[in-house]
């Protein structure tokens, strides 16, 4: 169980996750990747003070509509809080285009400590890389 999280660490297992992701999809995904970030509503979960700051302030639809990030600023972005950070963020593949590759990052806007993030299966938690083919 992770009872500890920093920016360098949370960038660590995005990467982590990237590598997943290559594997399956036999294509390098890192640092030069362009991040896309989706904030996801969940349906019967609430959300605190903290939560709601930062949906209003920095993951709302006008802040991230259609943006690419690099990974630095996804990473500054979704651990700004930290220890806190979203409680799950799924990592997939969006598209590749010119020889770069797209991950979005569908992202909880409940951000909570380390010890009860969701994936701590998968040694990098909150991420979790979802396995889709492209179009």
């Amino acid at each position: 169980m992770v009872k500890y999280m920093d920016k360098a660490t949370f960038k660590e297992y995005l990467l982590k996750t990237l590598d997943e992701l290559s594997t399956y999809h036999g294509k390098v995904l890192d640092e030069t990747c362009k991040f896309i970030v989706v904030p996801v509503e969940e349906k019967g979960k609430s959300l605190n003070s903290t939560d709601e700051y930062l949906q209003r302030g920095m993951l709302n639809a006008k802040n991230l509509n259609e943006r690419e990030f690099d990974i630095n600023t996804a990473t500054n972005m979704l651990a700004c809080r930290v220890p806190l950070c979203p409680i799950w963020i799924n990592v997939l593949l969006k598209e590749t285009k010119d020889d770069e590759s797209i991950i979005e990052l569908q992202t909880s806007l409940r951000f909570r400590k380390p010890s009860i993030l969701q994936n701590q299966e998968t040694g990098h938690p909150p991420f979790k890389a979802v396995y889709q083919t492209l179009n």
